[in-house]
């Protein structure tokens, strides 16, 4: 009788905890956000490469669909500020910050976000003596995040990039290849 009341409580036990991580999980699944994180990263990228004016104009469709989707203040706002370049010819920056607010405002979501945050850092300050020290950590500590990944192809854009020295004429398009490389 004692043996049927211990193994009684154990199941009990491992029942409520079941319950507990069943309940963690759905809970989860429920908060996560069904934001299209790596679409928008991927088509303001390819936007800015896009050439005829159709091509455009469907980008351009297609991310406001997502912005409103993705349904974030910080997200809209770079949106917004694009808006008024794309008419034009946006500055590299401009599809820089979209990218970098949407894995900002996702960090948590996107297993790539420190990294990717790295590379824009390094991107953004590269031969910028204002920002030294924030240009050498994110330098650093992307280097060693590129080490780290099994993408052989993401490490050659990476050395491809650090023999640019940010100096060469496609240094942004190098820093764009790799962000699509390592979200897609």
């Amino acid at each position: 009788m004692t043996v049927a009341r211990g193994v009684g409580s154990v199941l009990l036990s491992a029942l409520g905890i079941f319950i507990v991580v069943l309940t963690v999980v759905v809970v989860a699944g429920v908060l996560g956000s069904d934001a299209p994180v790596k679409p928008i990263i991927l088509k303001s990228i390819e936007l800015r490469s896009a050439d005829d004016s159709l091509t455009k104009a469907n980008l351009i469709s297609d991310l406001d669909d997502m912005v409103a989707q993705a349904d974030n203040q910080d997200i809209k706002d770079q949106w917004d500020r694009m808006m008024g370049c794309l008419a034009t010819n946006c500055p590299d920056e401009a599809y820089l910050d979209m990218v970098l607010v949407t894995v900002a405002a996702y960090e948590n979501e996107l297993p790539e976000s420190a990294l990717l945050i790295n590379i824009i850092a390094a991107g953004k300050y590269w031969n910028d003596p204002e920002h030294l020290l924030d240009f050498s950590r994110a330098l650093s500590i992307a280097n060693d995040q590129v080490d780290e990944l099994e993408s052989k192809q993401a490490r050659k854009q990476w050395q491809a990039i650090i023999d640019c020295n940010g100096t060469c004429q496609e240094k942004n398009t190098l820093f764009f290849e790799l962000i699509q490389t390592i979200i897609s």
